[in-house]
């Protein structure tokens, strides 16, 4: 007789199917996610290269890392600091452009009232001995000055000082001839246009002229025609130097100008005796040399102070350059390093984009 083999229980068979179903259940699952990871694969990377790519070409461009903090640490202190002295320097050097426009600006106009006191003087000299007095040339002098000295520019006015924001002479009819015409009656008994005046004598016409009418030009009584401030404006031109930007309209040489033409214009000369005349006529030359030298010496600071406008600029650009190189050096990238970044990059994400569109381009019914 044969044996009789064994037979397998039913569980042990039972559990042998269960682990082949479950073998061939795991491969299927394993093909869809490979197709599914191979499909999300490039899209997932894309953003990330694009946000690289943004950031080296910011780079490429700028020459300097796209996030300076994050690539420099402790270092960004540095830098910041740098940074700050750089903008600082620029600030001075622009501030000294304007102080060197003003100062040409007042230069301009310095010139053009020692042109006018030159000419005045010939014109004094002529008619001092004249039968007429040239009324009309010394009205039109002092109407000039006035002018001259409410020059505008740099967004002021040049001769204000630091009240650059209001004329600084007053019109002579405004008020500086009451202030004159009030000085004259109360020394002479009568008006500069009365024909009475004709009879001053020359030595008491010479005594007002040094007295009475000279205070008219001096404080407080200068108050009167000037609204500017004696204080000037200073321009810091470097880390450690500041200057005088600026001429007031209370300088000597401009009050003894406006002596002159507020003598020969605002005291009736026409009207007066011819030795009273020439008193007069002798008393504004005078003074006219002594403004023409005090308006050489005010050319002479303006000078100056555009020299050294000019010298400390060269120093402040000179110091801005080297902070400059030293930013660069530390943020600076390598331009040829970065560029290639760039374009390795860029191929990255163009070959990314081509098997995206092929991924998605596979269907079964291409090969049912």
């Amino acid at each position: 007789n044969r044996a009789t083999p064994p037979r397998r229980s039913s569980s042990a068979s039972s559990s042998s199917s269960s682990i082949r179903c479950s073998k061939r259940s795991a491969r299927m699952r394993t093909g869809l996610v490979s197709t599914l990871s191979l499909l999300n694969t490039p899209r997932s990377g894309v953003a990330r290269m694009q946000s690289e790519l943004v950031q080296l070409t910011r780079e490429t461009t700028t020459g300097r890392f796209a996030d300076v903090g994050l690539e420099l640490g402790a270092r960004t202190g540095t830098s910041a600091r740098l940074h700050i002295d750089t903008a600082a320097l620029a600030a001075i050097a622009d501030m000294n452009g304007l102080a060197a426009t003003r100062l040409s600006e007042t230069r301009a106009a310095l010139d053009h009232v020692a042109a006018g006191a030159d000419a005045f003087l010939e014109q004094l000299i002529l008619g001092r001995d004249a039968a007429a007095w040239p009324q009309a040339q010394t009205d039109s002098a002092l109407q000039s000055l006035i002018g001259d000295a409410n020059a505008t520019g740099s967004g002021g006015y040049l001769f204000g000082g630091i009240n650059s924001a209001v004329e600084p002479l007053a019109d002579f009819d405004a008020g500086p001839k009451a202030a004159v015409d009030a000085a004259f009656l109360a020394r002479f008994g009568v008006a500069a246009d009365d024909p009475l005046a004709a009879e001053i004598d020359p030595a008491d016409m010479a005594d007002f002229l040094d007295n009475e009418f000279a205070a008219l030009f001096a404080d407080p009584e200068w108050a009167v025609w000037s609204s500017a401030s004696d204080q000037p404006i200073r321009s810091r031109i470097s880390p450690t130097e500041t200057i005088d930007a600026s001429v007031s309209a209370n300088q000597t040489a401009v009050r003894k100008l406006a002596m002159v033409y507020a003598m020969t214009a605002g005291l009736g000369v026409g009207g007066l005796g011819a030795e009273t005349r020439q008193v007069v006529a002798d008393k504004a030359i005078g003074l006219l040399g002594e403004a023409n030298s005090d308006l050489t010496s005010l050319r002479a600071g303006v000078d100056v102070a555009q020299g050294r406008i000019a010298d400390a600029t060269e120093r402040v650009m000179l110091q801005k350059s080297i902070l400059e190189n030293r930013i660069a050096t530390i943020e600076g990238v390598d331009p040829a390093e970065a560029k290639t970044k760039l374009d390795m990059l860029s191929v990255q994400i163009e070959m990314s984009y081509s098997l995206t569109v092929r991924l998605m381009r596979l269907s079964i019914l291409n090969y049912v």
